[in-house]
């Protein structure tokens, strides 16, 4: 009887299934260019300057700093940014794998593993740019008179925007 049962039990193991998750951020297929509905006209595309600042700016498909990748990190959704960082402007960057962040202000480049950081995804029903994170329905809500993009912590009066599905561009 001990047999069977202990027969039984390596019968059942052996046939579970192991779910691997991975600890870091996984790349989804498309590669993707935000323009603002209604932008800065002949600049409406969300851009990353060396500072990780998310700007308005012409829209230039294969300029990696205009890239974005939706992913996945512990199963939540992300925004990956398909440009690189250099040591002078944002040192905390520089090899990193940069996801667009909220720190309960801004919106910009963060590194995807800072947990002090929330990530953000892209809510594709309604066309906005929303932080991930409970009581935060921060938006980024459109841009400044310098183009610098704003957020409306109360997730009433998010900007809009179309995506363009891009090749990648080396960062």
């Amino acid at each position: 009887m001990k047999f069977t049962s202990a027969l039984a039990l390596l019968s059942a193991v052996a046939s579970a299934q192991v779910v691997i998750v991975p600890t870091g951020p996984v790349r989804g297929p498309n590669t993707l260019v935000f323009k603002e509905i209604n932008g800065v006209k002949n600049n409406e595309c969300l851009t990353f300057t060396n500072d990780g600042t998310i700007v308005n700016t012409a829209c230039a498909n294969a300029n990696a700093d205009r890239q974005v990748t939706p992913g996945k990190l512990l199963g939540a959704d992300i925004l990956i940014i398909q440009r690189s960082f250099l040591q002078p402007f944002r040192p905390d960057l520089v090899g990193k794998t940069a996801c667009i962040g909220f720190n309960g202000t801004t919106f910009r480049a963060e590194d995807c593993a800072e947990r002090s950081v929330l990530t953000t995804y892209f809510d594709v029903g309604n066309g906005r740019i929303v932080a991930n994170g409970d009581g935060w329905p921060a938006c980024l809500s459109g841009h400044d008179s310098k183009a610098i993009v704003t957020v409306d912590d109360t997730g009433r009066s998010c900007a809009q925007f179309t995506i363009t599905a891009v090749t990648p561009t080396k960062p």
